[in-house]
C-alpha cells in the first residue's frame, strides 16, 4: 500500500496559479487541472508528494523531468511551460490535455486495429525525436499516452528519463525504475546503459496490448512479469490480428541488437506490411465513424501513410505527467510498486484449476473449512499439483511459491504437516525447488548473477535445504562480486 501523503486542493498556495480542481494522483504527486493567471490559461499543475519533497533525491528526479522535458518540443511529446519550487512544494506546470488516457481506451476495448497503428505511429514518432536527442523515456505504458481532441496520442512522464550513456543520477544502486508489465529484458536485468531500442521494446509491448486487449505477458506478481520479458517468448497475437506479428516481433526482440533501430525505420516496416498485407483492405471497416478517422482507414491510406512518414500528418500529440516509479527492494528483480492508482493496476490472472484457462480460472484455490487434522490431503495435493502445472508452464512461477498459504509449495507443507512421509507431497516441493533451479542455471550461464540470485532464492523457499540451490546461490553470490 502507498502511505505517501499527497497534498489536497486546499494545501497549496502557489504564486501564480490558481487551482481548479484535482486531475489524479500518482505514487509521487498530486496533479490539478489549474490556471496559469499570468498567461490566463488551464495547465496541468503537477505537485509533489511533501514526504518526498524533503528527500534530495526525489526532488532532484522530479526537477529533472521538467528539465529534460522542457528541452523537447515535438508534436508528440509533452509540452513543460513551468518548473519550480514554492517554499518546500515542488511544482510543474504542463500542457493540459482532456482526452482521457491510452489505458481507458484499451479497457474500454473501443480501439480499433487502424487506431492501434495510429496510436503506435504517434509514439514512434515521439521517441524518435527524443532518442536523437540522447534521453531515453524509460516508462513506456498506456497510462502515459493521452489523446488531444483530434485524435492523436501524446506522450508524457519524463520524470524517469535519463540521458543515453549516462552512468549517474537517478537509479540507486540496487534498483530498477520503470514498469514490469512493459519493461524490456535488459531494463529489467537493471542494465546502466540503456538506449532507445528499450523503449522500442516497450512499444512493441503496448502495440501488443492494443492488438490484442492483453498484456504480453500476465501475472500477479512483478517479479514473475519482470522474469517473462526476460525469459519468455515473444507473445503471439490472436488470429484476428496475427498479420501484424512481424511488427510486434521487430519491436520486442529479447535482443537489442534484433530489434528495429530507431522509431523512423518502425514506421516504415508498417507502411511495407499495410503495403503488401490483403488484410489491410479492410482496415476502413474497423474505424467508428463518430470518432477521428484513421490515417490507415484512408481510401488511399498507404500514401497517407507515406506522407506522414515525410513529416506532413496533420496529427500532433503529447503525454501527461503522472509518474509511476517502481523502486528495488533488492537487487535484480526483487520489487516494491509506487504505482499510479489510475493507470496499470490489473487484476491479478489466477491459475488454472479443473481444467480451466489461465483466463477464465475461477481464482484462488477456496479449502473447506476444517482443522488442519481433517483436511483431505488428496484435495490439497491436487490443488498443488494444479499450481504447479499452472506457474511451471503456462504463467512462469506464478503460484510456485506465493502466497506462502495458497500456493503449490504451501499446499505441498501442509500435506507434509498432516502427513510428514507423504511422498507426493515431498516430490512436489522437490519440482518446484527443481524449476527454479534449472531456470537459475540458464540465468547464470548468461552471467546474469543477481537475477540467479534472486531465482535462486525463490528455490530455496520450496527447499531450504536443497544442496544444489545452495551451492549455485554461493558461485552466483561470488561472481555477481567480482570474484
Amino acid at each position: 500500500m502507498n502511505t505517501t501523503v499527497l497534498l489536497k486542493s486546499v494545501d497549496i498556495d502557489i504564486p501564480g496559479y490558481r487551482i481548479l480542481r484535482p486531475l489524479g494522483e500518482g505514487g509521487m504527486a498530486s496533479v490539478f487541472l489549474a490556471v496559469q493567471e499570468s498567461l490566463d490559461r488551464e495547465v496541468a499543475l503537477k505537485v509533489m508528494a511533501p514526504a518526498l519533497s524533503a528527500n534530495a533525491e526525489f526532488a532532484e528526479r522530479f526537477l529533472q523531468e521538467g528539465q529534460i522535458t522542457a528541452k523537447l518540443s515535438h508534436p508528440n511529446l509533452v509540452t513543460i511551460y513551468d518548473i519550480g519550487s514554492h517554499g518546500s512544494i515542488y511544482y510543474l506546470a504542463a500542457e493540459y490535455i482532456p482526452g482521457g488516457t491510452l489505458r481507458q481506451r484499451i479497457d474500454a476495448g473501443k480501439l480499433t486495429v487502424a487506431q492501434a497503428l495510429d496510436v503506435a505511429v504517434d509514439i514512434a514518432r515521439g521517441l524518435d525525436y527524443a532518442h536523437s536527442k540522447g534521453i531515453v523515456h524509460r516508462d513506456v505504458k498506456p497510462g502515459n499516452v493521452l489523446f488531444r481532441s483530434d485524435g492523436t496520442a501524446v506522450l508524457a512522464d519524463f520524470g524517469i528519463a535519463k540521458a543515453i550513456g549516462a552512468t549517474g543520477g537517478m537509479t540507486v544502486a540496487g534498483s530498477s525504475i520503470g514498469t514490469p508489465d512493459y519493461m524490456s529484458p535488459e531494463q529489467a536485468q537493471g542494465g546502466p546503459l540503456l538506449d532507445g531500442r528499450s523503449d522500442l521494446y516497450s512499444l512493441g509491448a503496448v502495440l501488443f496490448e492494443m492488438l490484442s486487449g492483453k498484456q504480453p505477458y500476465e501475472s500477479s506478481d512483478p517479479f514473475t512479469v519482470a522474469l517473462m520479458h526476460v525469459t519468455q517468448p515473444i507473445p503471439e497475437l490472436p488470429e484476428r490480428t496475427a498479420w501484424l506479428q512481424p511488427l510486434v516481433d521487430s519491436l520486442m526482440a529479447k535482443s537489442p541488437e534484433a530489434r528495429v533501430s530507431n522509431g523512423e525505420q518502425f514506421i516504415r516496416q508498417m507502411e511495407q506490411l499495410l503495403a503488401a498485407a490483403p488484410e489491410a483492405s479492410n482496415l476502413h471497416v474497423d474505424t467508428e465513424p463518430r470518432r477521428r478517422q484513421s490515417r490507415f482507414s484512408q481510401p488511399d491510406r498507404h500514401q497517407a501513410t507515406r506522407a506522414s512518414g515525410a513529416g506532413s500528418s496533420s496529427r500532433r500529440g503529447l503525454w501527461l505527467v503522472l509518474a509511476a516509479v517502481l523502486l528495488a527492494a533488492g537487487a535484480g528483480f526483487g520489487w516494491y510498486f509506487l504505482r499510479d492508482s489510475s493507470t496499470d493496476v490489473q487484476p491479478p490472472v489466477e491459475p488454472a484449476v479443473n481444467g480451466t484457462s489461465p483466463s477464465t480460472s475461477p481464482g484462488p484455490i477456496t479449502l473447506d473449512p476444517k482443522p488442519m487434522g481433517e483436511l483431505d490431503v488428496g484435495i490439497l495435493l491436487e490443488k498443488a499439483d494444479a499450481y504447479y502445472a499452472h506457474g511451471s508452464q503456462d504463467q512462469f512461477g506464478e503460484r510456485l511459491v506465493f502466497p506462502e498459504d495458497d500456493s503449490a509449495a504451501g499446499l505441498y507443507r501442509q500435506v507434509l504437516k498432516a502427513d510428514p512421509a507423504n511422498a507426493r507431497a515431498k516430490e512436489g516441493l522437490a519440482n518446484v525447488a527443481g524449476f527454479f533451479l534449472a531456470n537459475a542455471h540458464k540465468l547464470c550461464d548468461k552471467k546474469l548473477w543477481t537475477s540467479c540470485i534472486q531465482i535462486i532464492d525463490q528455490g530455496l523457499l520450496a527447499e531450504p535445504d536443497n544442496a544444489e540451490l545452495k551451492v549455485l546461490r554461493d558461485e552466483a553470490d561470488k561472481r555477481s562480486r567480482g570474484n
